[in-house]
């Protein structure tokens, strides 16, 4: 089975929040001790940048990374750039397990936030899960040919028509969510292909994205105090609703004979 070789190559997080202000060198420094001692080390690297002066802001980006071998730990906070929010971002590529990921950007959300102080809304969350799984027969041209695109014949075979890369993508809107259930119904983004440096692998990326106020069907923002999104969890609760989704929803979908759940 796809789902048995899977592996995950890097998880994402991030969060939207305000209102819009820059943060100092100082400040930076300070989220760069407490990230430090939250994790329990100290060889984090620390880099504070500040961006060109626009109307109403002045951009920065604070940088916070670690690498052991091939693993590479990030924490970002970029902003603002004419008054919008301010991102900050957690990144893991190679983890030794999904559990260390929830754990570190749990502990490093709650860091960060120490120094920040509670007068911030969080106003999106956003979870990228990427991996990938060994395709049967060593060839994910061929396995994503003929049992997920499902190429014509004529397509799949000849000299001139064979292909030499495949892919699939969809997307899913963020609809209202139950009363309660604020982790419900977001944005999925959906990519699999060949992984281009190693042909015998699919890669696949699961992006879910959470907005405060979800689109009405004609693109329109809908207004109502009852509907808005709040983000109360920490990164580890958005992340298990991605993954979950990858391995019950997505590599089943590519299974030959697995079950065909609709995304």
């Amino acid at each position: 089975m796809l789902l048995n070789s899977y592996r995950t190559r890097g998880v994402n997080f991030a969060f939207l929040v305000g209102p819009p202000r820059t943060l100092t060198r100082q400040t930076g420094m300070e989220i760069h001790g407490a990230v430090c001692e939250a994790l329990g080390v100290d060889d984090i690297s620390f880099q504070y940048s500040p961006g060109k002066n626009q109307p109403g802001a002045t951009a920065f980006t604070i940088h916070l990374g670690r690498e052991q071998d091939r693993q590479k730990l990030v924490v970002e906070i970029n902003g603002p750039v004419q008054k919008t929010p301010i991102r900050l971002f957690f990144g893991y590529d190679w983890p030794e397990s999904t559990q260390l990921v929830f754990q570190d950007f749990d502990l490093m959300c709650e860091a960060v936030f120490s120094v920040l102080g509670d007068d911030w809304q969080r106003v999106l969350a956003e979870a990228r899960v990427r991996g990938q799984a060994h395709a049967r027969g060593d060839s994910a041209v061929s396995f994503l040919s003929r049992n997920v695109v499902r190429l014509p014949e004529s397509d799949r075979g000849g000299p001139d028509g064979k292909p030499s890369f495949v892919a699939l993508k969809y997307e899913t809107t963020a609809t209202d969510f139950p009363s309660g259930d604020p982790l419900a119904s977001p944005k999925r983004d959906v990519s699999v292909e060949v992984l281009r440096n190693d042909p015998r692998c699919i890669y696949v990326e699961v992006m879910s994205q959470w907005p405060q106020l979800a689109l009405s069907p004609g693109g329109a923002v809908q207004i109502d105090p009852a509907k808005i999104r709040t983000f109360q969890s920490p990164p580890s609760e958005y992340l298990k609703d991605t993954l979950e989704y990858t391995e019950s929803v997505v590599l089943p979908f590519l299974e030959p004979s697995g079950p065909k759940k609709q995304p």
